[in-house]
């Protein structure tokens, strides 16, 4: 019995430690970090991004836009029901149903009227008077045509309508084809934009992470130092005030790598703005700093010639000013006149009413604009003063914008440059840090030589990214203006 229970409590042992290693590894998986390159990073933004899903809703709202305009050409049909009762009745009527009830011959009288040759629409009266006379005579003795049976009626209408000529309609299907053009220049923006953003902050990413790595190196070396020299101090070999001058060395390393620390993670959230990903998610970076830097082509893009009729600000402009000459049409399209037909038909579900309305019409409206006391001409200045302002205002656009990448080259070339000196520069510093600190073991200088020599080489490193900053700043703009 004994072994039964021992077999039970491992057996036990065993499914709880499966259990909870299965949790371990769920979690493991659940909170493993997302890899991103540098382009997996700009496609995740493209797919995720608000400002690029919002310019993608855009077009196919103008999508939508252009059909809604369509359909205003195309005919169009609308159907009513309506119930209606007299609560006082009209003379008139009550006057006309004294006739029937003495037994005029509504349809003797139209017969003479016609043979006088008066027209069928106006005798439309009389023929329906005569159509409720036969019904009540038709009907039963019992149950004739009252007043009663004049006070309600049902009717059920179904109207067909087809646009024939517009001018106002032929204008805004152009203007929608144009509006859609314009919301797919936004997109190309928006990608743009996007591309430039995720591409900055994954090199902020990178610089303060690799930046975060050499300070820690850095820290690392100097508390062994540290330790040495305090065992030496120990021994008489080396002065307490050195002792001193590492550990505020050390004390302001310790501070700088936290705060690079904190940087990097600020950093990594900036980028996870950009790509439209939670900031909960965490992600690693597959890029090095020095392979993408190595596969730019900096020269070319420094060679590169601009065309200004390819910028999306420029091609925003153009299309601004087609919108504003399709408002000057659509002014002009005011002076003439609009045609349609329809076709009618009535359903009177009282035959023993009068209806003034024959059951089925067919017929043409025009609408001729005549006078307006000068406001349609005082509407078509203002449009052509409006496209004038565009005229002027994409003229304008394509200056600054010819400016803008002047001075973008000027600004790239100059980081380009910085960057190699001050790429020179930390390897003459890290070369100077190490020979001082083989000088400071061995005796040859003091600790004030070898802070100096450190703080230089760190110093040299941070202007180093911060002209790496620059460099890949002004490259993303770069490339931006001459896409």
């Amino acid at each position: 019995m004994e072994k039964v229970n021992k077999m039970r409590r491992l057996l036990l042992t065993l499914l709880f430690f499966a259990a909870f290693m299965r949790v371990g590894w769920s979690q493991n998986a659940s909170e493993s970090p997302m890899a991103f390159s540098l382009k997996q990073a700009q496609d995740y933004a493209l797919q995720n991004s608000p400002s690029v899903k919002n310019a993608k809703i855009d077009i196919e709202i103008a999508k939508k836009k252009i059909w809604e305009t369509t359909a205003i050409g195309l005919p169009q049909v609308t159907s009513k029901l309506s119930y209606s009762y007299m609560i006082t009745m009209s003379s008139i009527l009550e006057q006309l149903n004294s006739f029937s009830s003495i037994g005029t011959n509504f349809g003797e009288i139209y017969g003479m009227l016609a043979s006088l040759g008066v027209k069928t629409g106006d005798m439309y009266v009389l023929h329906k008077l005569d159509s409720i006379q036969k019904a009540s005579a038709g009907a039963s003795s019992e149950t004739p045509a009252t007043l009663d049976d004049m006070r309600w009626g049902l009717t059920y209408d179904i109207t067909a309508t087809q646009l024939i000529f517009s001018g106002a309609y032929l204008v805004g299907l152009q203007t929608t084809k144009v509006f859609k053009q314009m919301s797919e220049i936004g997109v190309e923006k928006s990608e743009n934009d996007v591309n430039e953003q995720v591409s900055n902050a994954y090199f902020l990413v990178l610089i303060a992470q690799e930046n975060r790595d050499i300070l820690d190196s850095s820290y690392a070396n100097t508390a062994k130092i540290l330790e040495y020299i305090k065992s030496m101090n120990k021994e008489g070999f080396v002065e307490e005030t050195d002792v001193d001058q590492l550990q505020i060395t050390l004390s302001t390393l310790k501070n700088t790598l936290d705060m690079i620390t904190r940087q990097v993670e600020v950093a990594k959230n900036l980028l996870k703005f950009q790509m439209g990903l939670a900031l909960e998610n965490n992600i690693t970076l597959t890029d090095d700093l020095n392979s993408l830097i190595s596969a730019a082509d900096f020269v070319g893009l420094g060679a590169s010639e601009f065309k200004v009729e390819n910028n999306t600000d420029y091609l925003m402009m153009s299309t601004q000013e087609k919108l504003a000459g399709l408002n000057v049409k659509l002014q002009k399209s005011t002076f003439l006149p609009d045609m349609a037909v329809f076709f009618q038909h009535q359903e009177n579900f009282n035959d023993k009413t009068i209806s003034f309305t024959p059951p089925n019409l067919i017929g043409v409206g025009v609408t001729i604009p005549l006078f307006s006391s000068g406001m349609r001409l005082a509407k078509v200045s203002q449009a052509q003063l409006s496209l004038e302002k565009s005229k002027n205002v994409k003229e304008q656009v394509a200056n600054g914008l010819k400016v803008s990448f002047s001075d973008t080259k000027s600004s790239f070339l100059s980081a380009y440059n910085k960057y190699l000196v001050l790429k020179q520069n930390v390897s003459l510093a890290n070369k100077i840090y190490n020979k001082s600190l083989i000088k400071y073991k061995e005796g040859i200088i003091g600790s004030l030589e070898l802070s100096t020599a450190q703080n230089q080489y760190l110093q040299a490193q941070s202007s180093y990214y911060a002209s790496i900053i620059e460099l890949t700043s002004t490259k993303s703009k770069l490339e931006k203006l001459i896409k």
